[in-house]
């Protein structure tokens, strides 16, 4: 008898080990789901304000370069030759080409979305230019942009005489390049989620082995965990990503104030006085109108450019990625409250149920 009593006690203990077992087993699993799950959500909200920050910067350059070979069909055109028949038009295209490896083609479109001529490197059977019904050109920004599956089209009009649109110029980038070109802004931001999720895994995988946690304790450090992983990584990232955004911002100011001392330099080769630029100082306002990143612009009496970078527009990039971090910490609490949802009322149906019973 005394040994039957015994062989029990050694079942029970084991059934107890295994439950155990189980129990943190499953522990684990719900939290290395929970760790890859913000961890990702952390990478890809992060990605896309790197993408955005690149492709505002990366797009305006493009359309002020652009800008410059216009300028030189719109004198063309005030000086009276026609646009249908510009003779060195497949010469100024190939400039335009040359600005960045992202485009694959560049394309003049006139009244009634008439193609006047292009510099395609795809295929032209397959050309399809469509220009949004919606889109105005109003003075205020450098470009207008649509995006598709496979690329992204700039606009950029181009005036007569008077002012007016007669014309516009199409570049055409390649989306999976200019796509490519984020992922090496934002490897270290991929490695750094990585990193975290890995260390606080190991914390939490040392507290789930060494404590006795209940269901509720283990939601409780789950939540936790994800909440210390998140908020560290958006910290490292918002810091970084904002020193990132101003120089970026700078750098690309410095060079559109190159690009634009390269056409007062023209100016003054023609023998322009520096007096004549400098009292009206319209060409350099009007030159840099409609493009964000920068705050000011002037130019000395030696017809020498300068330009401020606009705190705003990087500040708003940063401002952008704690907002959408703003998402990702909703689903965090959602999830966490759904889990509490369902756990109180499981206890609650058990306590009806035991009471059926009695």
């Amino acid at each position: 008898m005394e040994a039957v009593v015994g062989n029990n006690s050694m079942e029970s203990g084991r059934g107890l080990d295994a439950k155990v077992v189980l129990k943190r087993f499953f522990s684990v699993l719900i939290l290395l789901i929970m760790l890859v799950s913000v961890a990702e959500q952390s990478y890809l909200t992060k990605r896309a304000a790197a993408r955005a920050l690149f492709e505002s910067l990366t797009f305006t350059r493009i359309a002020v370069e652009t800008r410059q070979h216009i300028r030189k069909i719109e004198y063309g055109i005030k000086n009276g030759r026609e646009l249908e028949q510009y003779h060195n038009l497949d010469s100024i295209l190939r400039d335009i080409k040359r600005i960045s490896s992202y485009i694959t083609g560049v394309y003049v479109v006139g009244h009634d979305d008439v193609l006047l001529d292009s510099l395609d490197t795809g295929n032209r059977d397959m050309l399809e230019l469509r220009r949004p019904r919606n889109l105005v050109f109003d003075g205020e920004t450098v470009y207008q942009m649509t995006e598709y599956s496979d690329y992204f089209d700039l606009f950029l009009p181009i005036y007569d005489t008077e002012g007016l649109e007669m014309a516009y110029t199409i570049i055409r980038l390649d989306r999976d390049v200019v796509y490519f070109s984020t992922l090496g802004l934002v490897q270290q931001e991929y490695t750094q989620s990585v990193v975290i999720m890995l260390l606080l895994l190991g914390i939490g995988l040392i507290i789930i082995l060494k404590v006795e946690l209940k269901i509720g304790g283990v939601a409780i450090l789950v939540f936790l965990l994800c909440f210390i992983g998140l908020s560290l990584d958006i910290g490292l990232a918002y810091s970084r990503f904002r020193g990132i955004a101003e120089s970026a911002t700078i750098q690309s100011v410095n060079r559109i104030a190159q690009l634009l001392q390269s056409d007062v330099d023209v100016i003054r080769a023609m023998g322009v006085s520096p007096d004549a630029i400098h009292d009206q100082n319209s060409w350099l306002r009007q030159a840099v109108r409609g493009i964000p990143m920068i705050h000011s612009s002037s130019m000395d009496s030696n017809m020498q450019i300068t330009l401020t970078a606009s705190r705003t527009y990087f500040s708003q990039y940063s401002i952008d990625l704690l907002k959408s971090y703003v998402i990702v910490y909703v689903g965090l609490f959602l999830v966490a409250g759904i889990a509490a949802v369902v756990r109180i009322g499981s206890r609650w149906i058990g306590k009806r149920y035991k009471e059926q019973d009695i």
